[in-house]
């Protein structure tokens, strides 16, 4: 963990507590290493990367923690801002009220959920440079915990829904790489119901036209699938 003295004292995240993940090399000030077969995994999955993975490690060396929150102070308040509007509709109980940024070089491009905390790696920033992009990553970890509110009918819909797109083209339509300000890397609705809310979660709520689009391409039954997808997300969007 670093110390949080490493951002400077000015920093202001609204309510939302910021943690900072680092390694002790990170911390220090001292070059971070990147090992070889760290590398040569980041080139198998260069094509998914908006920057070839050699700029990706010097980027990652150059942006140690103190350096990092300088540079990127209005995007990651951007972040929070964003985390304080999603929770406003959520019980108190459910809320993430902690956004801990992870600078290690193996966590690149991770996002998680655990608790009331909110993982994101410190690639999203100086890899994208994108509030929109962040945001989009932001509302998927989001659609998770607005599925934890699903009911019991719900649920049982939206696993209806998503075992009948699995004989469809409808896991492509909500895989979140495949739009505009989403990472090329992002989303999985194919894996379970969960991660099918989730990605709709964020494509329905920041890309709804791109949606649109793609869904003109699928057949009748399959626009029906969309539809009733929409109807449980906005549902679930409600506030309680």
């Amino acid at each position: 963990m670093c110390n949080l003295t490493d951002i400077p004292r000015h920093f202001g995240c609204g309510i939302i507590w910021l943690v900072v993940m680092a390694s002790i090399a990170g911390c220090g000030g001292s070059t971070r290493t990147v090992s070889l077969e760290q590398i040569e995994e980041l080139r198998s999955r260069e094509s998914l990367l908006p920057i070839p993975a050699d700029s990706v490690v010097e980027r990652y060396r150059r942006y140690e923690p103190a350096v990092f929150y300088s540079t990127y102070g209005d995007l990651i308040r951007g972040a929070t801002a964003i985390m304080d509007s999603l929770n406003s509709l959520l019980q108190v109980s459910v809320r993430l009220d902690t956004l801990a940024i992870d600078h290690r070089f193996e966590s690149l491009g991770e996002a998680a959920r655990r608790g009331h905390t909110l993982y994101l790696s410190s690639s999203y920033f100086y890899l994208f440079e994108s509030l929109p992009l962040i945001r989009s990553v932001i509302y998927h970890e989001f659609g998770h915990v607005y599925y934890s509110r699903l009911s019991r009918d719900q649920v049982r819909r939206l696993k209806d829904i998503w075992e009948e797109s699995r004989v469809t083209a409808m896991f492509y339509v909500f895989r979140d790489g495949e739009y505009s300000e989403n990472a090329r890397f992002g989303g999985h609705p194919e894996d379970s119901p969960e991660e099918l809310f989730s990605s709709a979660f964020n494509l329905f709520s920041n890309r709804p036209e791109e949606v649109v689009v793609r869904a003109n391409y699928l057949t009748p039954k399959e626009r029906e699938l969309v539809i009733r997808l929409r109807a449980l997300v906005t549902e679930a969007s409600k506030r309680q």
